[in-house]
């Protein structure tokens, strides 16, 4: 008798403002940017719904009221303006007791076929990585180590380090773009670091305080208390929208990915 797999849910981290978008960002998070006529979170919800993930929610904080309803879930990260992803990803700590969850950046696009690929990873923490981009960045940069963050892997495929800046070039097999997922193992490990991390000042991953950490920082850190943190490569197929430059490269970019 077959076990129908449980529906996953989404979470999108869009509190923060975007200082390298202004003024498209002077009164709005990144996430609420138009491509093309339509928001990024919007585009990522037309997306999760295409794919059969009904329960999304938003993390909120820069300019919060600016966000519509949606049909979503809604958090707020009322100190969004002196914490970071970690944060954000603790205020929507009631979506995290069953998986499978994904976690997004709010100012990223992607294409179904990467959603999907993540979404076919059984792994506890999976996290979706391009090899393929060095030709993206190298028209997001004058040089495109200049914003690349450190990213190796194992034989496996599992990950080893990621998010180190200013790596050294054979330090960076591929980039994170901002797309993740937990089933329920990962979560579990995800709720007892929490519980640890709100009762100490234990630095994450490279050290940072955890009320700044990246989502890197967390992936660091599960990898330094040798947890499985698989990657999930890809060839494209995404954009972030971070820079007024990204702005100008994105257009294009998206009406190719189909959402």
């Amino acid at each position: 008798m077959s076990t129908l797999k449980p529906t996953p849910k989404a979470i999108i981290l869009a509190a923060g403002q975007g200082q390298r978008l202004k003024p498209l960002t002077n009164d709005r998070p990144k996430g609420m940017v138009e491509i093309n006529g339509r928001t990024i979170i919007e585009r990522q919800l037309k997306l999760f719904r295409k794919v059969g993930i009904d329960r999304a929610s938003i993390v909120k904080g820069f300019c919060a009221n600016s966000v519509p309803d949606y049909g979503a879930h809604h958090y707020l990260n009322e100190e969004y303006a002196d914490t970071n992803m970690v944060y954000s990803l603790f205020a929507a700590a009631a979506e995290l007791s069953t998986g499978p969850v994904v976690v997004s950046y709010g100012d990223i696009v992607y294409s179904e076929q990467v959603l999907q690929t993540l979404l076919l990873t059984d792994a506890p923490v999976a996290v979706v990585v391009d090899r393929d981009w060095k030709a993206y960045f190298a028209q997001r940069f004058a040089d495109p180590f200049d914003d690349a963050e450190s990213l190796v892997l194992d034989s496996s495929g599992a990950i080893r380090s990621i998010g180190q800046s200013r790596p050294l070039p054979h330090d960076v097999q591929a980039q994170y773009i901002g797309l993740i997922k937990f089933q329920d193992a990962g979560l579990a490990l995800i709720r007892n670091l929490r519980e640890e991390l709100l009762s100490s000042n234990t630095p994450l991953g490279w050290g940072r305080p955890w009320r700044k950490a990246y989502m890197t920082d967390l992936l660091q850190e599960l990898v330094n208390r040798g947890e499985q943190v698989q990657a999930v490569p890809v060839s494209g197929g995404w954009c972030e929208v971070d820079s007024l430059r990204d702005f100008e490269l994105a257009g294009p970019r998206v009406e190719s990915f189909g959402v």
